[in-house]
């Protein structure tokens, strides 16, 4: 189902790209609101937009189980700045064995460890266990990226569609401060560790795409970013937790490998074709234009 910014799957690939023409988050403007969708098996109806089966994240601020995730966690988080302060203010920088004295840092981790057990036992109690890896494309590359996501979850045999653990993905259609843009995979269960890691792989593999982090929408809901005051990591996994360095570059390696066969593969067989229902195609018509670097904001 195509609506007003967004698609409902399962769709098929011709319907894909209908969506993706018509709605180019580098081509939006100030009216087409802040985010373009894709998603599969949610209920939605003409005219409603994409109202059903939202991530925890995009509920409404008087959704009731968005405030009482709010009201318990606020709690936590008060009580995670004062301790951090405390520490901050009465424990040594570096540990002292002989005075049997911890440091700042063991501290202040193993308060970290408390609240991320707290939030996600109270988030698990509200319901809100949504949560999304994250992708920070230029103006140049977020098209691209985002045609690849769409498919992925829109498409009946849609790679991360079948880790059965993706039904809805996002991009915006402004991109931030720093010159970028986001796109978010949102995963159903932020504490379900193996399929979170399975739709990273997915990425990886099956699209060359690489995220950095997973923040889950609770920490989004309870104001909890990489510049908080208690310095907490705002992010639950990073991507060296599923695969090492060497087995993304390898991966990638390998994905740039076949993209390359199968162009050349292509053009050896509108070659063969000699002319016959096809327009020879040069390799450098076929390539994609250099990405150029996001401009720095202005500080």
């Amino acid at each position: 189902m195509l609506l007003e910014g967004a698609l409902i799957g399962p769709a098929t690939y011709a319907e894909c790209d209908e969506f993706l023409n018509a709605y180019k988050p580098s081509a939006a403007d100030q009216t087409s609101g802040p985010w373009y969708w894709a998603q599969f098996g949610v209920k939605a109806k003409e005219g409603d937009g994409v109202q059903a089966d939202k991530p925890a994240e995009d509920l409404d601020e008087d959704d009731s189980k968005r405030v009482k995730l709010d009201k318990k966690g606020k709690v936590l988080v008060d009580d995670l700045v004062k301790q951090c302060q405390h520490i901050k203010e009465t424990a040594p920088v570096r540990s002292n064995k002989a005075k049997k004295l911890r440091s700042q840092k063991e501290l202040r981790e193993e308060e970290y460890a408390k609240f991320n057990e707290e939030v996600a036992k109270i988030a698990k109690e509200c319901g809100i266990v949504t949560g999304k890896w994250l992708f920070y494309p230029t103006p140049e590359s977020v098209d691209i990226l985002w045609s690849k996501i769409v498919k992925a979850v829109a498409v009946d045999d849609g790679a991360l569609v079948k880790t059965g653990a993706v039904h809805s993905a996002k991009v915006s259609t402004t991109p931030g401060d720093s010159g970028s843009y986001v796109i978010c995979v949102y995963c159903d269960d932020s504490w379900d560790k193996e399929a979170v890691g399975k739709v990273f792989k997915t990425l990886v593999e099956d699209h060359n795409c690489v995220s950095s982090a997973y923040k889950t929408d609770a920490f989004t809901i309870l104001g909890i970013d990489s510049k908080h005051s208690s310095g907490i990591r705002s992010s639950l996994y990073g991507k060296n937790d599923f695969m090492t360095k060497e087995e993304i570059e390898e991966s990638l390696a390998r994905g740039s490998k076949a993209k390359a066969a199968k162009k050349n593969k292509t053009l050896e067989e509108e070659k063969a074709l000699d002319g016959e229902g096809f327009d020879p195609v040069s390799e450098s018509e076929d390539e994609e234009r250099p990405r150029k670097k996001a401009k720095k904001a202005a500080k």
